[in-house]
């Protein structure tokens, strides 16, 4: 059993039935156990982890790996950006990227890429979700 008080005064209680555990292993187990999953998550979500319908393990391998590199990209992209990890920021992030980019080129004008440099991260986090 470890006991981890939180900063806003709070407890949280975690379990292990290995007593040869420390402490400091059972949280790292439990964070690296929360990352794993929630990497599954997202790739079931957004990424179509679970769509492949292919039967050979090279094309279901290929699937795979391009569901969490995909994955992973969007992880770095938002990092890059200054911005909170949310595939459903980094999903209306990028279908507005796309809009924006879409708008200039049916206008005909070619945007000034100095004023769209400073103007680019409010226009393209419209809608943008908390994470």
């Amino acid at each position: 059993l470890v006991i981890w008080q939180m900063p806003n005064g709070k407890k949280k209680l975690f379990f292990s039935t290995d007593p040869s555990l420390s402490g400091e292993e059972v949280l790292l187990y439990y964070r690296t156990r929360f990352q794993i999953e929630f990497c599954f998550r997202d790739a079931k979500g957004y990424t179509g982890l679970m769509d492949c319908q292919a039967r050979d393990k090279w094309k279901l391998d290929f699937a795979f790996n391009a569901s969490f590199t995909s994955l992973n990209v969007a992880k770095v992209t938002m990092k890059e950006m200054g911005m909170e990890y949310s595939m459903s920021s980094f999903k209306s992030l990028m279908t507005n990227i796309y809009l924006v980019k879409r708008i200039f080129k049916a206008s005909g004008y070619t945007p000034n890429r100095t004023l769209i440099s400073k103007i680019f991260k409010d226009l393209s986090c419209l809608q943008r979700i908390a994470a």
